[in-house]
């Protein structure tokens, strides 16, 4: 009888070798100089200088990546659902994922994706997560309804990446801020899989569906955060796809941090507009509209959800 193979000597297939080769380190790769750094930083502060005195400490500009990118996007939406959110096993899934894969990663001993994903979900039902009390009322269907999306995206995480060696450094949900003014505008981001150390470190997005433009954008702010937070710029970003089985891949440049620095300023001073000196919002219909609070009132985003999907 034949001793089966151990995780360490399992080949890998296809899907978990080209994320080994996508985000790898090329042989003539080198760090962006500290100066770069400095530099992105000074901007930021000289072009934020004249908002800091309209928040505190105490109440200070908080800026995530959701409210970056919707802000970016509809702006009557981005006001709309400030305060709407509401759980359900669709929207739940992709917090139910990210909570197994940070079990999985650490997870010793044999395992299934069901056992993965039914200790994600007791752990975050217990736990002080706004979520939790959505996944303790849920109906036996709801139950069983994300039980199933989550198990099955969980599955296609262990089939595209390779078992994550301790070698690599990864880390799940790993969270970084930096502080602009004393604390008066602040920019958080909390990452999905990180891997590597500070000086050449790997920030991956993950995600249940498809590739999109804003992905990419996410994860500029993503770089630009954790470059200000360490004074040493990331290595390389990727969003994966478990849809597609593939990563959007883009090296960490000083373009790429410049990028990201005209983003949050843009959208800091469009947030200000809106929400403290009440400017008229526009509208960008999008697949947002379906679940936007506007979507009954709102005639831009009727006629968005009222086209024939062959016009996408």
């Amino acid at each position: 009888m034949t001793t089966p193979p151990t995780a360490a000597d399992t080949p890998l297939n296809p899907m978990q070798q080209a994320v080994v080769d996508t985000l790898g380190k090329s042989p003539d790769w080198t760090p962006l100089p500290g100066s770069v750094v400095e530099a992105v930083r000074t901007l930021l502060h000289e072009q934020l200088a004249d908002l800091a005195p309209r928040f505190t400490r105490q109440n200070p500009m908080w800026l995530s990546k959701n409210k970056l990118t919707t802000i970016h996007g509809c702006e009557a939406h981005h006001l709309a659902s400030k305060n709407s959110f509401e759980w359900n096993a669709i929207n739940a899934r992709g917090t139910v994922l990210h909570k197994a894969v940070e079990l999985g990663v650490n997870w010793r001993g044999e395992s299934t994706p069901t056992d993965i994903v039914d200790e994600a979900i007791a752990r975050l039902a217990d736990s002080s997560n706004n979520i939790a009390d959505f996944l303790v009322g849920m109906s036996p269907g709801e139950s069983a309804q994300l039980r199933g999306y989550a198990i099955d995206l969980y599955t296609r995480f262990e089939e595209c990446f390779p078992k994550l060696k301790r070698a690599w450094r990864p880390s799940t949900e790993s969270s970084a801020r930096y502080e602009l003014f004393d604390g008066a505008i602040v920019l958080g981001t909390r990452a999905d899989l990180t891997l590597g150390t500070a000086d050449q470190k790997v920030i991956i997005d993950i995600k249940s569906g498809g590739l999109h433009l804003s992905h990419r954008e996410d994860l500029r702010f993503y770089a630009l955060v954790e470059a200000l937070r360490s004074g040493m710029a990331p290595r390389r970003l990727a969003t994966y796809s478990l849809a597609a089985a593939r990563a959007d891949v883009e090296d960490v440049s000083e373009g790429v941090l410049q990028a990201a620095v005209r983003r949050v300023v843009a959208g800091i001073r469009r947030i200000v507009a809106l929400e403290l000196d009440k400017a008229e919002p526009t509208r960008q219909p999008a697949a947002h509209c379906r679940w936007c609070p506007l979507n009954e009132s709102c005639a831009e985003g009727r006629a968005y959800l009222s086209r024939d999907p062959d016009d996408e």
